[in-house]
């Protein structure tokens, strides 16, 4: 099911932390920006572990995306530091300039719509297509899992060849193994559902690498 933006609805964050305002944020705007800046729209009025402008939380179709902006001391998510945007699941909890919980992420619709009936469920860690599980090799749900993080974006083969692999891109065998597991995981969809075009919802983008497509989510 493909949800009209109309029936989309708002994810809230919550502060954990004295220091944080407002208590209670709905995230009705494209960008929510976190920081010691009295202009950000979550201010933290404490120690100055946390930078003036620290991290941002930006809307992408239904979703909500977290992004460290070049912080001193990092962006965490449940204790742990991300290096790259982060697709906030419900009930994710974020720290500044620590692993110590400081803002509570809750989506009240945390069902994850991707694009012509494709959808990641987070809690089971399956992806369904028209309702239906789609089923994939390890390999292939990293691949797909890498490309659902960065929605809408066109990720490099080196990036996915190391989400997929754990190791330091070989461009001559990976970029064989990639183009295999992005035909096989479109025949996988084609199956379950011979009315969708799996090439305009996994894009290639020659010389870049993949993309699994945002315009297609409404």
């Amino acid at each position: 099911m493909v949800l009209p933006l109309s029936e989309v609805q708002f994810a809230t964050l919550y502060s954990l932390h004295q220091d944080i305002q407002p208590p209670e944020l709905t995230l009705t705007s494209d960008i929510c920006t976190i920081g010691r800046s009295t202009t950000c729209d979550v201010i933290f009025t404490g120690q100055r572990i946390v930078s003036r402008l620290h991290a941002k939380i930006e809307r992408e179709g239904p979703r909500y995306v977290l992004r460290d902006a070049n912080s001193a001391n990092g962006t965490f998510v449940n204790e742990r530091r991300i290096f790259e945007p982060h697709l906030l699941q419900d009930e994710d909890v974020i720290g500044l300039g620590g692993p110590q919980a400081m803002l509570r992420f809750s989506d009240p619709d945390p069902t994850d719509v991707v694009a012509g009936g494709l959808y990641y469920n987070g809690r089971s860690l399956k992806f369904f297509l028209s309702q239906h599980h789609l089923d994939l090799t390890p390999g292939e749900f990293r691949l797909l899992h890498h490309l659902y993080q960065h929605l809408g974006d066109v990720c490099t083969r080196q990036s996915c060849a190391e989400a997929v692999w754990s190791r330091p891109y070989d461009p001559g065998p990976d970029d064989e193994g990639l183009d295999r597991m992005i035909s096989n995981i479109r025949h996988k969809l084609r199956q379950l559902d011979p009315k969708i075009e799996p090439t305009q919802m996994i894009k290639t983008r020659r010389g870049l690498g993949y993309e699994l497509a945002l315009e297609t989510l409404f």
